[in-house]
């Protein structure tokens, strides 16, 4: 199913992707998905390729007659024109513009800023939709909004793949509609993932032989975001791992996904597999639950700077294999530890007593005192416990909160935030919690730096 987000996130991250010759589509014409054509990409300062920033007044002037749909030169989004032909064609007053990705917001490329986007971009296309009174559906690279800060993505790992594999925002976009029509439903049934199956023996014996011969391939039909040259070798100075990488365009809609990495593990068995489709990442190798939480990690930290950006894939594999090191080599949930309860100590510390218990009648007057003391010491424990524990939630929840919104946050700060909440549910001291909450001050001061 697929999730309404609101309010628009936008973060940082390099990109280099396709960039697509749109074309401007009636309302509901009954014509296979919408597959953009790929064309040579623009290029930033530095001689990347960078996706075509937005003709808007091209685009305002498109939408502003009875034409419903504009795909913007390119844009890379592909969906079904007679589904969301037959959605739009309910609402009149209800436009749909598909934009290329905006690019990586840096000095030289289309946006310098996040900023730049909405100055030039976002604030004037709300600004028009109000003024002619119209209802913008805005597909952003693969980010699909309305102009009043809804958003709709996908909610598991099997609609992310469809539509960062496939550019599909098909499902994206009927929901959004949905939403739209009725604001109390919070998500639609999606149809079915497409099929997954195996490659062909001439398919993996083809892509063997390029990685056997190099460790990075990129497909010949795949433009724009290749793999750089050098990746392996970084790879293997900052982290020790030996990898394989290959690039591929996206699936086009209504094709199988051949998942090469399963395959491509048994062949290398000693290396990490990453294989892209379109902004996809397939991973497999030693470290295949590490690489699977890295993986899902990236894609959920760097989801709006990969779906309105355009992630660079090169980036993506480095974002992954260094997370994947810090699980696997730096043992992140190692720090000293609160101290469980012990059954067999505490049996052995109230042994002694039952077996004197004939004793314990002859001096009741020392135990009762001394039961009371230790009732009193242990009603202090307890009162500062949950004194502690409430310090500790505020803290947590604060930086939670500074980190929800400062999207330029460090992944220190993450990590702080992340460790603080695993150690709360271990406390079980005063202590412990007091340790607690000065893991999240941490991060309040990593984000203040």
């Amino acid at each position: 199913m697929t999730d309404r987000r609101a309010g628009l996130r936008r973060i940082a991250l390099g990109c280099a992707l396709f960039t697509l010759l749109g074309a401007a589509i009636p309302a509901a014409a009954a014509t296979p998905p919408t597959t953009p054509t790929p064309q040579p990409p623009a290029t930033a300062s530095d001689g990347s390729p960078i996706p075509p920033k937005l003709d808007l007044p091209a685009a305002e002037a498109a939408l502003a007659g009875t034409q419903h749909v504009y795909l913007a030169p390119g844009a890379v989004a592909a969906f079904d024109e007679q589904a969301v032909g037959d959605a739009l064609a309910k609402h009149p007053k209800m436009r749909l513009l598909v934009e290329p990705f905006t690019g990586e917001y840096i000095k030289g490329d289309n946006y310098p800023s996040d900023d730049d986007y909405t100055d030039q971009v976002y604030t004037p296309l709300s600004d028009w939709a109000r003024t002619h009174n119209y209802q913008l559906l805005d597909v952003t690279g693969l980010y699909v909004r309305d102009m009043d800060g809804d958003a709709f993505g996908p909610s598991d790992i099997d609609e992310l793949r469809t539509l960062t594999g496939y550019y599909d925002v098909t499902n994206s976009l009927i929901g959004l509609i949905k939403y739209l029509d009725d604001p109390h439903a919070t998500h639609y049934e999606s149809p079915p993932p497409p099929k997954t199956i195996a490659p062909s023996a001439a398919q993996l014996a083809t892509l063997t032989d390029a990685l056997r011969a190099n460790p990075i391939y990129n497909a010949p039909d795949r433009t724009g975001d290749l793999l750089q040259a050098d990746t392996a070798a970084l790879v293997k100075q900052y982290t020790g791992f030996t990898m394989r990488a290959a690039a591929f365009p996206p699936v086009p809609v209504g094709q199988p996904f051949v998942n090469y990495a399963p395959a491509l593990a048994k062949e290398f068995p000693n290396d990490e597999i990453m294989v892209s489709y379109g902004e996809w990442m397939e991973v497999a190798g030693p470290n295949l639950a590490a690489l699977t939480s890295a993986r899902d990690y990236a894609y959920g930290r760097y989801d709006d700077a990969t779906l309105e950006q355009g992630a660079s894939m090169t980036n993506r594999i480095g974002s992954i294999l260094v997370r994947t090191y810090d699980l696997v080599r730096k043992h992140p949930f190692a720090r000293p530890q609160p101290t469980p309860y012990d059954l067999r100590h505490r049996i052995s510390v109230l042994a002694p007593w039952v077996l004197l218990g004939a004793a314990v009648s002859l001096g009741g007057g020392a135990l009762l005192l001394w039961q009371r003391r230790r009732a009193e010491t242990q009603r202090a424990q307890h009162i500062a416990l949950r004194r502690e524990s409430a310090l500790a939630t505020a803290a947590i929840a604060a930086l939670s909160g500074h980190l929800l919104h400062d999207k330029k946050a460090s992944s220190a700060v993450a990590e702080r935030q992340a460790t603080a909440t695993t150690l709360f549910e271990q406390a079980r001291t005063p202590e412990a919690m007091r340790r607690v909450r000065e893991i999240a001050e941490q991060g309040e001061e990593a984000l203040r730096r």
